[in-house]
């Protein structure tokens, strides 16, 4: 073990000496700021279209729309049945116009009560509840409407339009929005109704017993009504503690640029790391520094496990540096809390912090690339053919998501869930709730398999060419 380790000194000294490797750090961190750059643009344009969208405009709208039902009307060849609905549209524009509130915003509460009064205008139902809506308005009691809605839903459980069950999942959104005060402020962000949205979805699929959430709506397994009843509870945790969900963020840039700094400086050190492995034995024998080593009474398979184990803590050390960067970087130019893992354990809602959840994910997201280089080092030494390792593992590591991704739609086979690319997808099945607004490609069959799989997949290719490299480096003439 001792010769290893001044093997992997002498190797890790080598490397670190090397222009490339600090030039890979230098990319990494202007990658790094590139996010950032990125982030601040996106905040800075949606600050400046938010701003168009004020009270003014919205009162600039109804009036035009107003103005547009009042010249209809004058218009002889209508009918008594339009005029009669247009009155009622131009008496609507007046409420909101009153109540500073559109009928068609339906995620604030007053929004909400002015379409139920448009649509009792329009049936010609009872005044009195018309009466009784505008009341609610003019005296601003939004617990007032929640306890009329909680009333029409006992009357439909009363009148068996809707079963127990449901009732009792309607009073549960019901009692959630209420205590949240969901929908009560205007213009507060839809993420709020969406996760409601979300819920409500949820627990009609855990009522019927079949998987609304999905494509094919398949029959729920117990599995799958697991993960529906921890996605309620974390979506509940959510609403209690203000937590946004990355997809819906609006205003939280932070937990943008944690995403997209990820994906650069991650693709920069797997692409670095993919170079440095495919030159790792073959640039030696071109050059005949391997003759140096071959000639030491340091045996081969020591020497190959001193190169294996410089470039995992080249890998290690790199992936560490920037994941500390982004941490410190998202602290200084942003203001808003970081992305948050939320998991349930033990029926209970738990949370792994900013910090360490960001260390972990970057962590995650290297053991598919230590595959790639063990590929792109199996490939230099077989080949001893730099341009070849290189340019085939760099290649293999930008296209297998999309060549998979095609031949996945076409082969519907499980021995098809035993390519190693389709379990290359370790962060999601190690953060199974995680969110990732930039991810493209969802979840398939042939990639829908559990963590221990993938990693006994992964666990065999590298095996395999860890035993291919060993023998190829042993036997074959270096000197």
């Amino acid at each position: 073990m001792s010769k290893i380790f001044i093997l992997f000194m002498n190797e890790n000294t080598k490397t670190w000496k090397k222009f490339s490797t600090k030039l890979v750090i230098i990319i990494a961190i202007l990658a790094l700021f590139g996010a950032l750059g990125l982030a601040k643009v996106v905040e800075y344009i949606n600050s400046r279209y938010d701003s168009t969208f004020t009270t003014d405009n919205f009162k600039e709208s109804t009036e035009l729309e107003m103005k547009n039902l009042k010249e209809t009307l004058e218009d002889p060849q209508i009918s008594e049945s339009e005029k009669e609905i247009n009155k009622i549209q131009i008496e609507m524009c007046e409420l909101e116009l009153k109540y500073d509130a559109s009928r068609y915003d339906e995620s604030y509460w007053k929004g909400e009560i002015l379409s139920r009064i448009s649509e009792l205008k329009i049936l010609k139902e009872d005044e009195a509840q018309i009466a009784n809506l505008i009341s609610i308005i003019e005296q601003d009691d939004y617990s007032k409407y929640m306890d009329i809605k909680k009333q029409e839903e006992k009357q439909k459980l009363e009148n068996e339009e809707i079963t127990k069950e449901e009732y009792e999942d309607n009073i549960f959104i019901l009692d959630l929005k209420a205590q949240n005060n969901i929908g009560k402020n205007k213009n507060e962000g839809y993420w709020r109704n969406a996760l409601i949205s979300q819920i409500q979805l949820c627990k009609r699929s855990l009522r019927a017993g079949i998987d609304y959430n999905s494509a094919q709506q398949k029959l729920l397994s117990s599995e799958r009504r697991q993960e529906l009843e921890d996605t309620i509870k974390i979506n509940v945790y959510r609403l209690q503690n203000d937590i946004p969900p990355v997809d819906y963020a609006e205003e939280n840039y932070r937990m943008f640029f944690e995403t997209l700094a990820q994906m650069f400086t991650i693709a920069v050190i797997a692409i670095f790391a993919i170079m440095l492995a495919g030159g790792a034995i073959s640039n030696e024998i071109s050059t005949g520094t391997i003759k140096f080593w071959a000639l030491t009474p340091n045996k081969r398979w020591k020497i190959l496990t001193a190169k294996i184990l410089s470039i995992l803590y080249y890998l290690v050390v790199i992936t560490l540096i920037i994941s500390i960067l982004t941490i410190v970087t998202a602290n200084i130019f942003f203001n808003n809390n970081g992305i948050e893992y939320l998991y349930v354990k033990d029926g209970n809602v738990e949370k792994i912090g900013n910090v360490l959840y960001t260390i972990e994910t970057y962590f995650a997201k290297l053991i598919p690339i230590v595959l790639f280089v063990l590929f792109a080092l199996m490939l230099s030494t077989i080949t001893r053919n730099t341009a070849a390792a290189v340019s085939f593992g760099i290649a293999t590591y930008m296209g297998n998501g999309i060549v998979m991704t095609i031949i996945n739609n076409y082969i519907k086979k499980d021995w098809i869930r035993f390519v190693p690319f389709n379990n290359l997808n370790i962060v999601e099945k190690i953060f199974p709730n995680i969110e990732n607004p930039m991810q493209i490609m969802g979840e398939s069959f042939a990639t829908d398999t559990s963590l221990w799989f993938s990693l006994a997949v992964l666990g065999v290719c590298a095996i395999l060419m860890l035993v291919t490299m060993y023998d190829s480096f042993n036997n074959r003439d270096i000197v």
